[in-house]
């Protein structure tokens, strides 16, 4: 039961409002999470929503992340059930949801996510139950207790719900999509001062309901800002920016040491 515990402890992080900072993984390979762990995050997030994460690609990461013992959470495709159940019986710690709109989006979400008071189909022969080992109630129980369920709000409709929508029990945090969302008001993504009152009143909702609000950034030049406004769950940047950024400066900073020995 010890990656409940690491769970249950992730959780409580998040939860309490603890600055906790993941990494997106986009490359579906087991040896991306192993190099990625020895990092040590907080955890890692697979992108099941926007890279090519199948089961089976799931399933080979999930095990690493097991062999690595570091917490995994996976952003799911949409709210499909199947998706979530797929997801945390394969061993994840948590589910991103995307584009939650609406309270029974949130609701509907925590249920699949859930097996008391939930819709949570039962099975003991995962890896998340150890293929059997565990005592099937206190199996239960323990991924009630640590299993993290976060909301990406993302859309100007789930700002015109997000009371509604963080009042929902059971959903850890709120995680604050800027992209999708000036895409769905109509802004340009460079125009990000446009994004100040919808960010704003999500914020403002999340205090309210004792919600943790969470953010993607590509790097850590803006964690201050965005601390001050209350984000403490911070998603930067991805293996994939990672690997590109030291390839780029390897890349100049060898051209940059011939330069000047160029005739």
């Amino acid at each position: 039961m010890q990656h409940f515990a690491r769970q249950h402890a992730l959780k409580q992080r998040i939860r309490s409002g603890q600055p906790t900072c993941g990494l997106f993984i986009k490359i579906p390979a087991p040896q991306i999470i192993e190099l990625m762990a020895a990092a040590d995050f907080d955890f890692l997030v697979l992108d099941a929503e926007h890279a090519p994460f199948g089961v089976d690609r799931l399933d080979s990461c999930l095990l690493a992340a097991r062999a690595v013992e570091i917490p995994v959470l996976v952003r799911v495709p949409d709210h499909h059930p199947s998706h979530i159940q797929n997801a945390l019986d394969l061993g994840a710690a948590g589910v991103i949801i995307p584009h939650i709109t609406s309270a029974q989006d949130a609701d509907a979400a925590v249920s699949a996510a859930t097996y008391r008071q939930g819709r949570r189909g039962f099975a003991a022969s995962h890896r998340a139950a150890r293929y059997g080992a565990l005592d099937t109630d206190a199996y239960r129980e323990a991924s009630d207790n640590s299993t993290i369920i976060i909301g990406q709000i993302e859309d100007a409709a789930a700002v015109d719900a997000i009371d509604q929508i963080a009042a929902i029990p059971g959903l850890d945090a709120l995680f604050i999509g800027c992209a999708d969302l000036a895409v769905s008001y109509g802004f340009d993504l460079s125009d990000t001062s446009r994004l100040e009152h919808p960010v704003r009143t999500i914020c403002e909702a999340g205090r309210t309901q004792q919600k943790t609000l969470g953010i993607f950034l590509p790097d850590l030049g803006q964690v201050a800002d965005w601390h001050a406004k209350g984000i403490s769950l911070y998603f930067i940047a991805s293996d994939q920016t990672l690997l590109t950024r030291a390839a780029d400066n390897l890349s100049a900073a060898f051209k940059d040491a011939f330069a000047s020995k160029t005739p």
